[in-house]
């Protein structure tokens, strides 16, 4: 009879002592952990928030999240803007502005004639000089015959043109000439004649009509331009 009941009390036993032994177990581990101190999350006293990789729209209600940033990165990036407006406020000048470009014409090439040059001009004769001399050889009262002596001064023969002009209120008209040709150009007469050698002299005359009983002297009288000598 003994030995039949001695089974269970041996099992409880050894129930309670395993209970026992993992009860110890578990004092000596938890008093491990508290000698050697609290964590980093129970001495910060909060726990670490990690922000979520999506960004959240803001709105007038939410609040606004502030990115976590390094001292580093923010002194760079507020350093940033202060070096742009230096830069812009003085801004280095330029090679271009500093020293000025100088341009260098280049030589024109000398042009070809593609024509030939005119040939030169004779050289005219030079200018013959002759003199005049006018004289009244007749008068009466309603007319008058006139003489013209030219002289060839000059060192060539040349024609000669002699101009004479009277005052208008005299009316006067010549009528005829001879040893020159005659040429009426209003007031004015006009009488050419020539070649005449050179220190040659030459006379011719004419008649004409006036109504005046004075005597009268030409207003005009040249030779080729130069005055003649009135007697």
């Amino acid at each position: 009879m003994s030995a039949k009941h001695s089974t269970p009390y041996p099992l409880r036993r050894y129930g309670f002592i395993g209970g026992a032994s993992t009860l110890l177990v578990v004092m000596v581990a938890w008093v491990a952990v508290r000698a050697v101190g609290p964590t980093q999350d129970e001495q910060l006293g909060t726990p670490l928030m990690v922000q979520p990789p999506i960004a959240v729209a803001e709105t007038e209600n939410s609040p606004s999240v502030i990115p976590w940033s390094s001292p580093a990165a923010s002194a760079s990036q507020s350093a940033a803007p202060t070096l742009s407006a230096a830069q812009s406020a003085s801004p280095t000048p330029s090679k271009s502005s500093a020293r000025p470009t100088t341009t260098t014409a280049s030589p024109k090439p000398t042009e070809k004639a593609t024509t030939k040059p005119a040939p030169p001009k004779p050289a005219p004769p030079p200018p013959a000089s002759f003199t005049a001399r006018y004289a009244v050889g007749a008068s009466w009262d309603r007319g008058f015959v006139a003489m013209v002596r030219v002289t060839n001064t000059g060192t060539t023969a040349r024609n000669w043109t002699v101009t004479v002009s009277y005052d208008s209120r005299a009316e006067v008209r010549i009528t005829n000439a001879w040893n020159a040709q005659l040429d009426r150009q209003g007031d004015t007469n006009v009488l050419t004649g020539g070649p005449l050698a050179p220190g040659a002299s030459f006379s011719f005359g004419f008649e004409a009509t006036k109504q005046t009983r004075n005597r009268i002297q030409p207003s005009g009288c040249t030779v080729d331009g130069t005055p003649c000598r009135l007697d």
